[in-house]
């Protein structure tokens, strides 16, 4: 992963080097190995390559300075990059490249995981390479293919091209969104970034705070939806999409978008397809998808936790590498599942490390950190992973493979999903496999069965399960929000439907943003396998009754990965989880936090809809945190402030 900005500015427009200056800034703890900016003149189809104080020393005594008169002057498009090396280390990566013709050259944050297929795909069609970056795949590949390079690319990514050919400024996103990229339209022209802070930095004053999306926030705890931000003059390119934009245009109103991906739209039967071919086709893919994400010229480790998702990668990997595999997992008092991440030790000697201690220290970082994230955030716990990854960082670790992503591709949750799988498995003609697991689900032993069983006979046709709607208990006197509507939409949607919702509005761009922010404030790379986009579309067409079977969450995935995890790993019924103690951290550090919820009056927020700290301490102290978190943010936003 690297950091990407730019602009493009309307005819005549100019942009001093001030610009440049204000976008990089926040993007160098993101690339600290590497600097590069191109200047381009479109009315003349050319451009200048140019250096940075902070270019690598072998290619700097070569390049012009960005800041030089004639570069600045000539420019009314430019194209910044800063490098965080993890493919080809050497100077050859550098960026912005530039093809082989000199007709595309472009910016790229991201990981092409399949860039050596599509390397010799395009060595037999005759193009040659002078790198082996995954890089200069995505250009000579984008030079060759056009706008069919992205169905081909299995990876993540935020590129920005420059197509010489037709004066085109090209935009793509991976299929997930899990590369961030930013935009802000102002008068001048289009900015960009992989950062929100230097877009806000171009003109402050000029900034809003979208009112709708923090008050949906403190509602829901969904953000990141619709392609919004917290700020209305900021917002992302889609996911899963190209924009194209054409000379002399600067809106994205006036681009061309388009999908070159989507979700499977239906779900296969379990005549399509029986219990052991899908388990055949899990493993083919699983094992692919995280073959691919060990490709890397640095240190890769794995996060395991115990887990049936981290400890499945973990074992795929150690079988991929003959155990050549370091790990790390989080020993966490109360909540500690170190023990089953210990088991894997009897069949994999993999290098086994355990990190402690990592609680400690967001009372005295809880500011600093808000500043890392750039907006309110739902979990402290974000906090304690990015202490993790910095433990890991510390130990020479560049890139970590994660588990994340099995239960929203698999149905995991059970309270999300469940409610509306249970009388969709009823209505298809699944009535024992739904009883059948509403029975266990409820009585997980025999004696609870026995005990309940009358009960449970005369109800059988009701189901109590929970809702999706959000835990936080909102008073009565509730202002419409967008993220509001959406949370009360998703009990309509069909299950296939809310699977496809926590994709497009809640888990996963929350999970992507959050995650992008604190990773590459270190930088490390995060990468996860169950997000291959090829685990997506097989995982979101299993019949349902594949995913929910005898009780249990995840059977597809249990079945295919018997053979490789310990039993009390791969049938283990509840999974402790690494909660964060709300109730009782905002209790005993009330001094260091409730001064922050002055801050609110700032801003256009109803506190009298949340109430007072010790109200929400006792109701839902998670909503607690959330409203503490927009205050917290707030402090640090000058932008805000000085808007009253």
């Amino acid at each position: 992963m690297c950091g990407i900005a730019g602009y493009f500015l309307k005819n005549g427009a100019i942009e001093s080097s001030r610009g440049i200056d204000l976008l990089l800034d926040p993007l160098r703890v993101r690339g600290p190995d590497d600097e590069g900016v191109c200047l381009v003149s479109r009315r003349d189809k050319s451009f200048v390559s140019c250096k940075t104080d902070f270019t690598v020393p072998s290619l700097a005594g070569r390049l012009p300075h960005f800041k030089d008169d004639l570069s600045v002057k000539a420019h009314d498009f430019s194209l910044l990059h800063t490098r965080y090396a993890i493919i080809d280390l050497s100077e050859a990566g550098h960026q912005p490249f530039v093809s082989h013709d000199r007709s595309v050259v472009g910016v790229f944050n991201g990981e092409i995981y399949n860039y050596v297929e599509l390397r010799d795909e395009l060595t037999s069609l005759g193009v040659k390479f002078r790198t082996s970056s995954d890089t200069e795949v995505l250009i000579e590949g984008y030079r060759f293919w056009g706008k069919a390079l992205w169905p081909k690319m299995n990876g993540f990514w935020a590129v920005a091209i420059y197509d010489l050919t037709n004066d085109a400024i090209v935009f793509s996103r991976d299929r997930i969104g899990v590369a961030p990229l930013y935009y802000r339209e102002m008068p001048n022209g289009f900015y960009f970034s992989s950062c929100i802070q230097g877009l806000m930095d171009l003109d402050p004053q000029g900034i809003e705070v979208d009112d709708d999306v923090v008050l949906g926030f403190a509602q829901t705890g969904i953000k990141d939806h619709d392609d919004t931000t917290f700020y209305k003059q900021i917002r992302s390119l889609p996911a899963s999409t190209t924009v194209v934009f054409p000379a002399q245009r600067v809106r994205v109103s006036e681009a061309s978008c388009k999908r070159y991906w989507d979700f499977p739209k239906n779900r296969l039967h379990v005549s399509d397809l029986s219990l052991d071919e899908a388990m055949v086709k899990y493993r083919e893919t699983f094992f692919t998808a995280v073959e691919l994400r060990l490709r890397a010229d640095v240190k890769v480790a794995f996060e395991l936790s115990g887990g049936l998702d981290s400890s499945s990668v973990v074992a795929a990997a150690a079988l991929l590498r003959n155990n050549d595999v370091t790990t790390y997992t989080a020993k966490v008092k109360d909540a500690d599942e170190e023990p089953y991440a210990r088991s894997l030790l009897k069949s994999y000697p993999i290098d086994y490390r355990v990190l402690q201690n990592l609680e400690g220290g967001f009372r005295e970082d809880h500011q600093s950190f808000s500043r890392v994230m750039e907006e309110p955030y739902d979990n402290p716990n974000d906090y304690t992973h990015y202490k993790m990854l910095m433990r890991m960082k510390a130990e020479g670790v560049s890139v970590v493979v994660t588990g994340a992503g099995g239960d929203e591709i698999l149905a995991g949750y059970e309270g999300s999903f469940w409610p509306k799988a249970y009388p969709e498995l009823k209505r298809t003609g699944f009535f024992w496999e739904a009883d059948w697991y509403e029975f266990c689900r409820r009585f997980k032993t025999l004696r609870e069965a026995y005990k309940t069983l009358r009960h449970y006979l005369v109800d059988s046709l009701k189901y109590f399960g929970n809702s999706i709607e959000s835990k936080s208990k909102i008073p009565p006197q509730i202002t419409a929000t967008r993220a509001l509507a959406h949370q009360r939409q998703y009990r309509r949607l069909s299950f296939h439907g809310q699977t496809i919702y926590h994709f497009k509005v809640a888990l996963v761009p929350y999970y992507m943003r959050s995650s992008d922010h604190f990773t590459m404030s270190i930088p490390i790379e995060h990468r996860f396998p169950l997000l291959d986009y090829r685990m997506v579309e097989l995982c979101m067409q299993m019949p349902i009754t594949y995913l929910f079977k005898g009780g249990w969450t995840k059977y597809l995935l249990r079945k295919a990965m018997e053979p490789y995890l310990p039993r009390k790993i791969v049938w283990r019924r509840k999974k402790m989880g690494f909660t964060f103690p709300y109730y009782r951290y905002f209790a005993a550090n009330r001094s260091t936090f409730e001064p922050s919820l002055a801050n609110l009056k700032a801003i256009n927020f109803p506190t009298e809809q949340f109430g007072t700290y010790d109200q929400l301490l006792e109701r839902d102290p998670a909503l607690l945190w959330r409203v503490l978190s927009i205050a917290i943010w707030v402090k640090d936003c000058p932008q805000v402030l000085n808007r009253t």
